[in-house]
């Protein structure tokens, strides 16, 4: 929690830096603006100031009779500076000077009124006055050149204000996002190496995460987790390469005395001195020894499929042609005649090409009829291929379907959930061998919950097959039909292609499966 709160910290005074860094750039900017107005106000020449209405100021005088007049210096001034009109007002607010004064302008003021337009304008003509000794002098502007609010400024400046608030608003745009760029680099940087650990630690890499800057506290505790998982990795290693070579050790020792009871036993079948009931016992006897023989072969196929040190020879082949080649070596090794056996191959399958190790996708489809004629006392079993798409992709689907009991469904169901597959693989592998407990204390085994127990190692081995090869093992609703869908690699036509290109067009192309 520490190493979070830092983190958390360091985004708030970041937040914090970026905040006031904004606040002082738009300050001087804002400095600069009105440092800009102001010049531009004092720099224009049609604008009305507080100089030259001094100066104006400066050129009136009054004649021998008291008369107020103004000096021809004082004209000048005013035509130079486009003044429209001007003129002097005494203390009882009567007109004693005028210059182009507009007839619309009265000739008498009050007070009100003089303390009025000397703040905004008069007959929305905008005005400036100057109190001076000869009374107050009143400098007037064309309409339109002069906006008067709480500070004067030329219409000129009042357009180019816009434009510096976008430019003002833009920058600080940018300004933000520069700063926030540089501080979330400087996060991400700090993150990375911690990101990259916990990549590791998803592809079983070994992983060593610097323990130092932000990010410090927690690259200590990824490294303590992925010591621990490295330790755990190991651990599961060695169980599981002790396993695989205990259930190989055990079955190629098991192999050479099985083989002699199976021999013995059938001597003893074929001996005519014996009783008829002596030889039907030795006959059970080659039977039962051919189970075992055949449950050791599947136990090690399976440890080796599980842990993925069967080494699958690929090939292509024709689907189609692999489904003919099963049925009839089921119907040439001598079908009982309470069982059918038919195959149904759709047309489009014909020209499909896979790839796969053949041996054992033949292994997988005798499993299957096999396990529909012992677990029915007499069914029709049909053997379906067809192409089917599923996600745009072509998959080949063989069914193995009869019309007997059926797959029970909590076989099903021990087949489609990982954790309950590998439990039952544990318990099948302790009955048959005997396999101590993992703390060491032997395995003690009910009877009854033996028997309650499944034997699925035939259909777990097909779906380790089929999951080897790329695709999944499916079940119908009733239970009667196990479904295999595989990849496709191509069709008979893409295969006939390939092996007619030039080998310029390998060089360039690669070698491209089907």
């Amino acid at each position: 929690m520490k190493s979070l709160f830092k983190i958390y910290r360091r985004y708030i005074l970041s937040a914090g830096w970026i905040a006031a860094v904004v606040i002082l750039v738009n300050m001087c900017v804002m400095m600069m603006v009105g440092t800009y107005f102001a010049s531009q106000n004092r720099e224009n020449p049609d604008s009305v100031g507080r100089r030259r209405i001094m100066e104006v100021s400066s050129h009136l005088n009054r004649e021998k009779g008291g008369t107020p007049y103004l000096e021809e210096e004082g004209y000048k001034l005013l035509e130079d500076t486009g003044a429209a009109f001007a003129f002097l007002l005494n203390d009882s607010g009567n007109r004693i000077w005028n210059w182009q004064v507009p007839e619309e302008i009265p000739v008498h003021f009050t007070l009100g009124e003089v303390a009025s337009f000397s703040r905004w304008y008069l007959k929305d003509y905008p005005v400036r006055v100057w109190n001076c000794e000869e009374g107050l002098l009143v400098i007037g502007e064309s309409k339109g050149v002069v906006s008067k609010y709480m500070m004067e400024m030329s219409l000129s400046s009042i357009r180019k204000l816009p434009f510096f608030l976008i430019v003002m608003v833009l920058a600080n745009l940018f300004m933000v996002l520069i700063l926030a760029v540089l501080s979330g680099y400087r996060l991400y940087s700090s993150l990375r190496p911690v990101a990259s650990g916990i990549d590791g630690l998803i592809s079983g890499k070994r992983v060593l995460v610097p323990e130092q800057g932000l990010t410090g506290e927690l690259g200590k505790k990824l490294n303590q987790a992925a010591a621990v998982l490295d330790r755990q990795r190991w651990n599961l290693e060695q169980r599981d390469t002790a396993r695989t070579e205990w259930i190989s050790g055990v079955s190629h020792d098991i192999r050479t005395p099985l083989s002699m009871v199976m021999g013995y036993a059938d001597n003893l079948e074929n001996k005519e001195s014996l009783s008829e009931e002596d030889r039907r016992q030795a006959g059970i006897i080659k039977e039962q020894s051919l189970k075992i023989k055949n449950l050791i072969e599947d136990l090690n196929l399976t440890s080796k499929l599980e842990y993925q040190m069967q080494p699958l020879r690929m090939e292509e082949y024709v689907p189609a042609a692999l489904l003919r080649s099963v049925a009839v070596s089921w119907l040439n090794g001598g079908f009982d005649e309470e069982y059918e056996l038919e195959v149904s191959i759709r047309e489009e399958l014909e020209s499909v090409v896979m790839q796969g190790d053949i041996g054992l996708l033949s292994r997988a489809l005798n499993n299957l009829i096999g396990n529909s004629v012992r677990h029915n006392r007499s069914c029709r079993i049909e053997m379906s291929g067809e192409l089917i798409a599923e996600n745009g992709l072509s998959l080949c689907r063989i069914g193995v379907k009869d019309d007997g009991k059926g797959i029970p469904p909590e076989i099903r169901e021990l087949l489609t959930q990982d954790q309950g597959y590998r439990d039952v693989q544990e318990q099948e592998t302790g009955r048959m061998v005997g396999k101590p407990h993992v703390m060491g204390k032997p395995r003690v085994m009910e009877k009854s919950r033996v028997m309650e127990k499944p034997h699925i190692m035939g259909l777990r081995i097909v779906k380790q097959i089929v999951s080897a090869h790329g695709g999944r093992m499916d079940f119908s609703g009733d239970g009667r039909e196990v479904i295999l869908l595989l990849p496709v690699a191509g069709t008979l036509e893409s295969l006939r292609s390939r092996k007619k290109r030039k080998w310029w067009e390998v060089l360039w192309y690669g070698e491209v499966k089907g």
